[in-house]
């Protein structure tokens, strides 16, 4: 007979006491009801400081219960993974975060450490944004697979781009360009960028790069507005500044003429739409569908 599914959730539970010296660990309130203080542990101690309850009928469980308790990671057993219905949006963008172990080092310097120094609020916040951003990177990988169908369906529009979900908040100067080729090419560099964050991130290395990559933050910004959580102010420009090398991509979505877009095939290193698919001098070789060699960019 098959049994029920089980919800399994790795819990944290945080006690803050103040004591005016250790040894009130061990001196209970009166001898009648304290342990002998030759056989009491500093454990012990603790735990006989906790009110528990016990379930009825079952008189070898016991339940702590605590004003601060959080849920740091979780899994549904016997079905697909997700949360159960009814859950709250937070808890389905930390079921989420859980999956997404390759930006915990640029989290470390936003929470004053690792996860092990961390408090169980510090870890359900760092477990939320890694939810915000791996919900984002799926959001905008499905929907440059559709912005490529459409692009493809319109071949002879100029501006189907306008229509697109994704490749519409690309800096629109360059919008001429913005075809079913470039869609794909955009797509699989947008692939490379949400891989590396789920495994060991490196500096993005092309302009194309850093647009995917700044477009799935954008992504993640909007849907922590959305949640309304409770998370470390500056957690977006914290990312900005660990995951980029420079954040030179932003002086594209300002307006430009002529003159400018000339500055910026002149920069270093370029950053004109011919030079978007070009690595940069000593990145890593980026994916070779998104990665293009007409000449070689100045160094970075």
């Amino acid at each position: 007979m098959p049994t029920d599914p089980h919800y399994r959730a790795s819990v944290r539970i945080d006690l803050d006491l103040v004591c005016a010296h250790p040894d009130d660990l061990v001196n209970g309130p009166d001898d009648a009801s304290r342990m002998s203080a030759s056989a009491l542990t500093a454990e012990d101690a603790l735990l006989s400081m906790i009110g528990v309850s016990i379930a009825p009928g079952a008189d070898d469980l016991v339940r702590i219960e605590s004003s601060n308790v959080a849920i740091v990671d979780s899994q549904w057993q016997g079905t697909s993974g997700s949360v159960p219905a009814g859950s709250s949006d937070t808890a389905k963008v930390a079921r989420a975060g859980a999956r997404l172990a390759g930006i915990d080092w640029a989290l470390n310097e936003l929470f004053g450490g690792a996860t092990g120094d961390a408090s169980a609020s510090e870890l359900r916040q760092r477990t939320i944004i890694k939810g915000l951003v791996w919900n984002a990177s799926v959001m905008v990988v499905d929907c440059l697979f559709d912005d490529v169908m459409q692009l493809a369906d319109a071949a002879d529009d100029r501006s189907a781009w306008r229509e697109t979900h994704v490749i519409s908040q690309l800096p629109p100067q360059y919008a001429t360009h913005y075809d079913r080729m470039f869609a794909q090419k955009f797509l699989a560099a947008t692939i490379e960028v949400t891989s590396r964050l789920s495994a060991s991130p490196v500096y993005p290395p092309t302009v194309a790069h850093e647009l995917a990559l700044k477009l799935v933050l954008d992504e993640a910004q909007r849907n922590a507005d959305r949640l309304g959580g409770d998370l470390p102010s500056g957690w977006r420009e914290h990312l900005d500044t660990v995951l980029f090398q420079d954040l030179d991509v932003e002086s594209l979505f300002a307006d430009q003429d002529e003159t400018t877009k000339r500055d910026a095939a002149a920069a270093t290193p370029p950053l004109d739409f011919a030079s978007w698919f070009i690595p940069y001098a000593h990145a890593p070789a980026p994916a070779p569908y998104a990665s293009d060699d007409l000449k070689e960019p100045a160094g970075r």
